[in-house]
């Protein structure tokens, strides 16, 4: 109990030094895994965005993304795991049959809420963030996890959006928004980028510098 409480002190600590540096603090995170969640966490920040302790496999957050609008976000319903079109990969890492909630986004892109294990809890936070976000100032983060292929990347690059990050094991040197992560250019995929990403990626300089959007993401 001891280290428990004395490793959330520390973690306190870092956070409000950390979001002392930080020059804003009202940017809303889309991630297609737990690094908006890590991030807000680093900097002491509440959730401002519903993409948190979720994570969302590459085809269909890709496709999520080139389609984007928050409008979509407030369409959401729930399936069964057995009708996830994503279940021979389920299988492949080990959590077909975990009791968590699958939503799905417009009727096409699954949220795998990990962390969660209702579907009335998913369901209570994904509104409650969705009602934070914030259309201005908006970071989208890819990488290249699961179901991830390589046009992916390409694809990811092309986006209109302003602020844009996407970790990857290879070397993409004619691609932006790539950032080439050392620990992994032997393997086809990075892993926990939230904490693997710091020798390549300046997080506190990323989120001093997010550009407010001109567009503002919803549907006319």
């Amino acid at each position: 109990m001891r280290i428990k409480i004395g490793r959330d002190i520390e973690r306190y600590i870092k956070s409000r030094v950390h979001k002392f540096f930080l020059k804003q603090d009202d940017f809303t995170i889309i991630s297609n895994n737990c690094w908006g969640t890590f991030m807000y966490k680093k900097f002491g920040l509440p959730y401002n965005s519903p993409f948190i302790n979720l994570m969302m496999f590459g085809p269909d957050y890709i496709d999520m993304l080139e389609n984007f609008s928050i409008d979509l976000l407030s369409q959401i319903t729930f399936i069964e795991q057995e009708k996830s079109k994503h279940i021979d990969e389920l299988k492949k890492l080990g959590i077909f049959g975990a009791k968590y909630p699958i939503g799905l986004l417009f009727g096409k892109y699954e949220l795998h809420f990990l962390h969660y294990t209702t579907i009335e809890d998913a369901r209570e936070k994904w509104f409650r963030r969705l009602k934070r976000i914030n259309p201005k100032k908006m970071v989208f983060k890819f990488s290249d996890g699961d179901k991830f292929e390589e046009n992916m990347a390409q694809r990811f690059d092309n986006l209109i959006f302003k602020n844009k990050v996407c970790f990857v094991s290879k070397k993409y040197p004619e691609l932006k928004s790539m950032v080439s992560l050392k620990k992994f250019q032997n393997n086809n995929r990075v892993h926990d980028e939230w904490k693997n990403a710091n020798k390549e990626f300046n997080a506190l300089d990323f989120f001093n510098h997010i550009q407010t959007n001109e567009k503002v993401f919803h549907e006319n």
